[in-house]
């Protein structure tokens, strides 16, 4: 992979989001400018994402992509993903509670623009002989299910 490009419909907001909810710092040399001079993206990196994140102003885009969840963070084990809730309470991030999916746990919260970022849990053997434990899955929580975030 190149880089991660989420669509934005206020660059500053979610600027001030990423780096908030997930520590991440600006690349100003990065800047991605029209010929005006006109700001229509930036490059953030993530601590412990080896690939550079694209915040893109691309109002309609992000729209259209409110509540799906495009990428999901791997964090190891339980009290990895606590650190996480922790950290999101400490900044005032809504998120979910810590909810059980097919292969561990993970939590979720939302951008400005209602894009769904997910940080769950990792296989403690990788994913090789993972199963799938549809049993265990908390279905009827709000925010997973077969149809996906509403």
């Amino acid at each position: 992979m190149h880089h991660l490009k989420f669509p934005v419909s206020d660059l500053p907001a979610s600027i001030a989001w990423f780096e908030a909810a997930l520590a991440a710092t600006r690349v100003e040399k990065y800047d991605h400018r029209h010929p005006d001079g006109t700001l229509f993206g930036v490059i953030l990196m993530l601590p412990g994402v080896p690939i550079p994140v694209e915040l893109r102003r691309a109002p309609a885009a992000a729209t259209a992509n409110a509540g799906f969840d495009p990428v999901t963070f791997g964090v190891d084990g339980l009290d990895g993903l606590q650190r996480w809730v922790d950290h999101l309470d400490s900044v005032g991030i809504e998120h979910s509670s810590i909810i059980t999916g097919f292969i561990g746990h993970l939590v979720e919260f939302r951008t400005p623009d209602g894009l769904c970022i997910r940080i769950y849990t990792d296989p403690p053997n990788g994913f090789a002989d993972v199963e799938m434990r549809p049993d265990q899955v908390e279905f009827e929580h709000p925010r997973l299910g077969p149809a996906g975030p509403s």
